[in-house]
């Protein structure tokens, strides 16, 4: 009995170990984050030499620039974003988001769609590769013939 007792008080006082989080949960923390608005909680979820692609405009390089341009979203846009799905395998992870926001010249709410692939180290986000859609044909990047709403996915009527 006493050395069950003592190693139970053994194992109380090693000093516990941080667990790494898995990748979708750090990506869920950084959408979190980036619906605040806050530049230091989205810097906070990034590599500090992350690089974040996009399919249209340059890459943003570094936890700061990222969390920066992120937080003009919000404050400049309304934008929200909403993680509708993911996976993950090592240390990547794929997601399909959808962001509402409101255009700024019209006034109109606005919806778009698109997919990220993250690269994670050291329990934050190293690179994300954001691919997103909306051209004149189809400017909210919807999937033609998709059913968004009866899959539970954001529509423009829930972001009222």
């Amino acid at each position: 009995h006493r050395s069950q007792v003592g190693a139970a008080r053994a194992k109380r006082t090693r000093p516990r170990r941080r667990a790494m989080s898995r990748p979708l949960e750090q990506i869920r923390a950084y959408y979190e984050a980036l619906n605040t608005g806050d530049a230091d909680a989205v810097a906070a979820c990034f590599c500090d030499d992350a690089v974040h692609y996009y399919t249209r405009l340059g890459p943003h390089t570094g936890a700061r620039e990222i969390a920066e341009h992120a937080a003009l979203g919000v404050q400049h846009l309304e934008a929200r974003w909403a993680l509708e799905h993911g996976i993950e395998q090592g240390d990547e992870a794929c997601i399909e988001w959808t962001m509402t926001w409101r255009d700024p010249k019209s006034g109109a709410r606005r919806l778009d769609r698109g997919t990220e692939w993250f690269r994670c180290r050291d329990g934050r986000i190293a690179e994300v590769r954001a691919y997103h859609h909306g051209g004149p044909k189809n400017p909210s990047g919807d999937l033609l013939g998709f059913d968004h709403a009866g899959r539970g996915h954001t529509t423009l009527g829930d972001s009222d």
